[in-house]
């Protein structure tokens, strides 16, 4: 047979595995940002991770209410240099004001950024409000209460207008601070300098100047004053007035006061900021003046931000949450959170994604501590998102999640505890084996063994269910296939026809998307390999002429050409040999199914080695072997009864040795098989 031209090429190119990547979608940001939108993601990303990330969620303090009102008193005299080197007092309060319009849009916000005197000059834009109105020598100016969401001509929003105000160089000079000569001179100072001196209480005067205008009610008007605390070098004519903020704090509301102080690792507010501070709280000015409160911080950055965002604006607009719980739904799997650490709820396992379109459903418990009443109050609240994951090809997961990959594992075969990849017929017996990736669980897995047609490539027969039984390192389940025209599901044993293959499907039980498949091509062909004696007596012929060559003789096919070192020059006769030339010699009978390799050793009976004779059949000259009735070849392999150096061996015993081995044929085996034979020969020399 010409296994080059059998077809088995074809059923080889079946036996492919459909394993591959499988992957899951992280959040590294809350959820809530893609709230009522499509995410979407590749085709590999089945599961969503349990871990979810935490957010922010705060609670608004009065959200039917008319909006606060809130004015930034800004430090920016040069110590601010030092004490804020990385100007978070602009950069923070910029995201703060992201902050504040997502939560009440319709705020109203002030900005009062002071030295020793004030930042900006009503002259320069009209949207600054002088803060000596009536007096045309003085022209200091600050942004009067805008709401965020305020449309002004030319389409920039309040919000937009207040973030450019506050915007500044490396070295905090404000981008639109005036560039006009100082109004108020000061001898020590001179005219022209816009950052040094520290007039606080000009800062809190056009605070209050601003408030005049403000439509919020008084329990609803807030000041955030951000500076590095100390009074010093006002304009001549404002001396008296250098500790005016701390004694007079008529018509000042609620204050909230950040001290930057970086020369202590233990920042300490000064006496002048915890005097005003309590004068504030008992000033009556409103319901919410007792919540003013002072911080003193070493490192501005986050420090800064986590006050203001945290602290401070849980006093205005929003308290504070910590996570409590969370549910977590996909398609008809829902889940509890387990727990959770510093950042993230965690879930017990990954949950599956839908082939196409999946909805995510997120209820987050948080709880809070109220404090409107008077009393503090813990409560709790439910806020939930709704999230649509999309599996599309050539896409990409979007900033703010991630995709975390990895290999489904192995779907393999085996047969007597050794890998198979193509199936014969002496595999009667076969197991199916998974390995996953180390760690991951099996929980009443099952494997799907089913026959498929060549002609289209789908189970069209038998199906068998087997379960997975586990191991330290795989899963396993043993089964058996037979040649059927009558296949039976379920009845444990597959049957399947000659050209069939044989498909190996695992799919996860906790997702229908985690699929593993793989097929293996079928040879109708058993293992023959047999070895039987020719004679147990060579009559041997003294007469006859040595052989230059070789001293052996194969009977077969004219024109058969085996390989290997001791086969060239060994003669090939015809078969069937004559009784007279039959009965001359001793030798094996080799019966094999496929192209093989043998090795003949005769041995005196004394151990002593007399001749041997090693040859190689591969396919192409196998294929000229005489055909046996069970598909097989044969081929006789004849001593001529002489040593290796062409004597003729004496009468007596010999031990004839042989060791048969068929070669690993691609698409029909991938094993060798050996078979070894001994037997006892005698030559006679005829008289």
């Amino acid at each position: 047979m010409n296994w080059k031209h059998s077809g088995i090429a074809i059923l080889i190119a079946c036996g492919a595995s459909f394993a591959g990547r499988v992957c899951s979608l992280s959040f590294t940001d809350c959820p809530g940002k893609f709230a009522g939108r499509t995410i979407p993601v590749p085709p590999e990303v089945i599961w969503m991770d349990g871990k979810i990330p935490f957010c922010n969620e705060p609670v608004q303090l009065n959200p039917s209410g008319p909006p606060p009102s809130i004015v930034f008193i800004i430090d920016n005299s040069g110590s601010m240099n030092e004490s804020d080197p990385d100007n978070s007092r602009f950069a923070v309060v910029s995201s703060l004001l992201d902050d504040i319009k997502l939560a009440a849009p319709s705020t109203e916000v002030g900005l009062v950024i002071f030295t020793r005197r004030l930042a900006f000059d009503h002259r320069d834009n009209p949207l600054f409000k002088t803060m000596f109105p009536g007096d045309t020598s003085q022209h200091d100016a600050y942004v009067p209460l805008t709401p965020l969401n305020k449309i002004f001509p030319g389409g920039l929003t309040g919000l937009d207008t207040l973030k450019a105000l506050v915007k500044h160089d490396s070295n905090g000079n404000l981008v639109y601070n005036t560039l006009r000569p100082a109004s108020r001179n000061n001898s020590a100072i001179g005219r022209a300098n816009t950052r040094d001196g520290t007039d606080i209480t000009l800062g809190f005067q056009a605070a209050r100047q601003a408030l005049k205008d403000s439509r919020a009610d008084r329990s609803q008007q807030f000041f955030i004053f951000l500076s590095d605390g100390v009074p010093s070098t006002p304009d001549i004519g404002r001396e008296a007035l250098i500790n005016d903020f701390i004694t007079n704090v008529s018509g000042v509301p609620a204050t909230f006061t950040v001290f930057f102080d970086t020369e202590h690792s233990l920042a300490v507010a000064p006496g002048t900021i915890v005097a005003m501070t309590n004068n504030i709280k008992v000033s009556g000015y409103s319901a919410t003046n007792p919540r003013s409160a002072f911080w003193a911080i070493h490192q501005p950055g986050l420090e800064l931000e986590k006050i203001l965002k945290r602290q401070v604006l849980g006093n205005i607009i929003f308290l504070p949450s910590q996570p409590k719980s969370a549910t977590l739904s996909l398609g008809e799997t829902n889940l509890t959170s387990i727990g959770m650490d510093s950042a993230q709820f965690l879930f017990a396992r990954p949950l599956p994604l839908q082939p196409n379109t999946t909805q995510m459903l997120l209820n987050y418990a948080n709880t809070y501590i109220d404090t409107t009443g008077g009393q503090p109050v813990a409560k709790d609240m439910l806020v939930p998102y709704i999230v649509n994951i999309q599996r599309m090809p050539g896409s990409s997961v979007p900033k703010g999640a991630v995709e975390t990959c990895r290999e489904q594992g192995e779907l393999s075969l085996y047969h007597a505890g050794r890998k198979v990849s193509i199936v014969n017929a002496d595999y009667s017996d076969l197991e199916a084996r998974l390995t996953l990736p180390a760690g991951q669980a099996c929980p009443s897995c099952r494997v799907e063994i089913t026959s498929v047609s060549p002609s289209i490539g789908v189970s069209v027969a038998d199906h068998e269910s087997f379960f997975l039984q586990p191991t330290d390192d795989y899963f396993y389940a043993p089964f058996q296939r037979e040649i059927s025209l009558t296949p039976w599901p379920g009845d444990g044993k597959l049957q399947h026809l000659p050209l069939d293959s044989i498909a190996l499907t695992y799919t996860n039980p906790l997702n229908p998307l985690d699929v593993l498949s793989r097929r293996f091509g079928y040879v109708d062909i058993a293992t023959v390999l047999n070895l039987t004696g020719h004679n147990a007596v060579a009559h041997a012929c003294e007469h006859l002429p040595p052989v230059s060559v070789s001293h052996w003789f194969l009977v077969g096919t004219p024109g058969l050409q085996p390989q290997g070192p001791g086969a060239i020059g060994t003669p090939v006769l015809a078969a069937p040999l004559t009784p007279a030339d039959s009965a001359r010699f001793v030798g094996v009978l080799v019966e094999a199914s496929r192209a093989f390799k043998v090795d003949v050793s005769v041995f005196s009976n004394l151990g002593e080695f007399v001749n041997r004779l090693r040859l190689t059949l591969p396919p192409d000259e196998f294929d000229k072997l005489e055909k046996t009735e069970n598909g097989a070849r044969r081929l006789r392999i004849l001593w001529d009864n002489r040593d290796v150096k062409g004597a003729l061996a004496g009468t007596g015993a010999y031990v004839m040795k042989t060791t048969l081995t068929l070669l690993k044929i691609p698409g029909v085996s991938e094993n060798e098989v050996v078979r070894t034979d001994a037997r006892v020969v005698g030559v006679l020399h005829a008289p």
